[in-house]
Formats: structure tokens, sequence, C-alpha cells
């Protein structure tokens, strides 16, 4: 039997996750604020030591400290990876999280939607010149600028999925613009605009379950597929995971 175990499993997300996981009789294992300092002992004293594991974590930037921490004490035995779906990481938390893919792979997502992975892939798609369809917009004289809506307790702002599809399109971060309004669970529009049209790719999302089922779908591939210890994005990951 394969388990994901999840921290940050009282948040939104977390709650999302497990009723996901529910529906697809996926095997999760709750951890509270005590198991995450005590992650490693809990995967050494599993009942099935052969079995696959992955460590799924949507808590906040504290939890992923002590986490990584933890982690980089042990051996990782049976962690198949460690999929982080908090963002605000520290330069220094960066470091630590590079030292440990050494170990595990460590997957880094500022977004679990899978929709969001087929916008950055628009973005970096090669069109039939060899440019990039970014940099052929820029080419034929389009500027080019990103917004985005979320929840007004979002606190982040620009989001880190902003931040992900502005570098898939090659502009910098005073290219975005930020909202915080109501209960908008996310909304992501890059415009290329001229003078006169302008062309504009969205990505809107309808349920918070998109997360979580993108979170969940994520693993089921780490399970089938083992990855090189190393660091990764969520459209990295899913570029090594996918076959076609």
């Amino acid at each position: 039997m394969s388990s994901i175990y999840l921290a940050g499993s009282s948040g939104r997300l977390g709650r999302e996750i497990q009723t996901s996981a529910n529906l697809k009789n996926m095997n999760i294992q709750q951890l509270n604020r005590t198991d995450v300092s005590t992650f490693t002992e809990i995967l050494k004293k599993r009942s099935v030591p052969s079995e696959k594991a992955i460590l799924l974590d949507v808590s906040l930037p504290e939890g992923t400290k002590t986490l990584t921490e933890s982690l980089l004490s042990t051996d990782c035995d049976g962690l198949c990876a460690f999929v982080i779906g908090s963002t605000g990481h520290t330069h220094d938390m960066l470091n630590k999280l590079q030292h440990l893919s050494q170990k595990v792979p460590v997957v880094l997502s500022s977004n679990f939607s899978r929709g969001v992975f087929l916008f950055e892939e628009i973005l970096k798609a090669r069109t039939t010149s060899g440019a990039s369809v970014a940099d052929l917009a820029r080419t034929l004289g389009f500027d080019l600028a990103l917004w985005e809506s979320h929840h007004t307790k979002k606190l982040d702002a620009p989001s880190g999925t902003a931040k992900t599809l502005a570098k898939a399109a090659g502009i910098g971060t005073d290219r975005i613009s930020s909202s915080r309004v109501g209960s908008v669970i996310g909304e992501h529009a890059l415009l290329f605009s001229q003078e006169s049209e302008e062309l504009r790719l969205t990505h809107t999302a309808h349920a918070r379950r998109l997360f979580a089922e993108g979170a969940l779908s994520l693993c089921e591939r780490l399970f089938e597929k083992k990855l090189k210890n190393q660091m990764y994005s969520m459209s990295d990951a899913l570029n090594e995971l996918i076959s076609i």
C-alpha cells in the first residue's frame, strides 16, 4: 500500500485533499503539529516499511522548515518525494531544501492546478519561428502584463502563481497587478496588448478542490515513477512524469 502523509490537514486545502483522497480511496495519514516535529520517527515505525510514502506539505513555511530540518537528519528511506505547496520561503530555507533534494526528490509548487501547468506550457511552447509564444508576441509589438485576483484573506501579493506565470512569460514582477476582493478563489490573466488590439490568456479557478485534485494527481504519478533526487517545480516534475 502507498501512503500520503499530509501536513497542514486542518487548513482549507488540507481538508479538500482529504475529501478528494477519500473519494479516490487513497491512503492519507494526517500529521498534526506534534507529528510534524517527529515525522522521521513515524516514517521509521511504519507497519510496512517497504510501502511507498510521499510527504505532502500544505502547511505554513514554519511547518515546512520543521519537516525539512527533520528530514535532513535522516536517510529518508521509503520516501518517494517531499511535495510542498506552501510559499513565502526565505533564501536560507530554499538552500536547505536544495540540500535536502540531494537525498529525496523535492517538488516545490506555487500552485497544484493542472490548468496553470498548461498555462505555463503554452507560454514556453515554441512557435513555428522557434521563438516562445511570449517572445513572438513582443517581436510583433505587443506589450505584456499580468493581472491576478484572489480572496481578501490571501496574504501575499503578487501570488506565487502570478510570479511563476510572469517568469514563464519573461516579464518582471513590476508588470503584475494584484487584486484581493471577496471570496475569489483565483484568476490569472496574461495580457498581450498594443494600440489597436489585445489578446488575453486567462485561467479561472471555479472550485478549491481543483488544487486538491492536482496535488493528488501529482502524488499518483510520483508513486508510479521515481524522480531523480533534485529540486523540481510543479511543471518540471510533471514534464518528467508525463509520458505522451
